[in-house]
């Protein structure tokens, strides 16, 4: 017998751009140390610490890239996979998720001084009844999980706009009143 796997439907993707600088940065320091290497000459033990550190330098950025790829919102089946952290997946039941909206942050100064811009958001609001759903640990600077409410970071997924947040709102309507009229949705 044969388990069944319900398709999945991806409603927000990630992003690779933040990732893109620190994989051309981690490219510039090999190549630097390579080139160190080459020119000053090294012991065998400095030539394979070189490469040790630049095979490392580089699983990590792929890593990392592997990571912010992964789609932030999929629905599958009666439930939404919510992706706020690397290697954390909550699925969240649709029944719980009220409504999608799109919102802005204010992006925080290391200095503490009054922040130059905003960054844009989506927030699903989750139902108040719910309280094991209220909130979850996250990864920060992908978003926030508390108060009953998802925030996802808008520069670590797929560029936010109204129209795309409406989608994600239209797409959760239809789908919840599929579900209430007996659909396998």
């Amino acid at each position: 017998m044969q388990a069944t796997v319900e398709p999945r439907e991806v409603w927000l993707r990630g992003n690779l751009r933040p990732v893109a600088g620190m994989a051309l940065l981690a490219a510039a320091l090999v190549g630097i140390a390579l080139g160190l290497a080459v020119a000053i000459p090294l012991p065998g033990w400095g030539l394979a610490l070189v490469g040790v550190a630049g095979g490392t330098l580089f699983f990590c950025t792929g890593w990392l890239a592997w990571a912010a790829g992964q789609p932030r919102l999929v629905r599958r089946g009666q439930t939404v996979e919510v992706r706020l952290a690397p290697l954390k997946l909550e699925q969240v039941p649709l029944g719980v998720i009220e409504c999608v909206f799109r919102g802005t942050e204010p992006v925080a100064e290391a200095d503490g001084v009054q922040p130059r811009f905003r960054v844009g958001t989506l927030v699903l609001r989750l139902a108040e009844r719910a309280t094991e759903w209220r909130s979850r640990q996250f990864f920060g600077p992908w978003g926030s999980w508390e108060d009953g409410h998802i925030v996802i970071d808008g520069r670590w997924c797929e560029p936010l706009s109204a129209e795309s947040a409406r989608q994600i709102a239209t797409r959760l309507a239809e789908v919840k009143r599929e579900v209430a009229a007996g659909g396998c949705a």
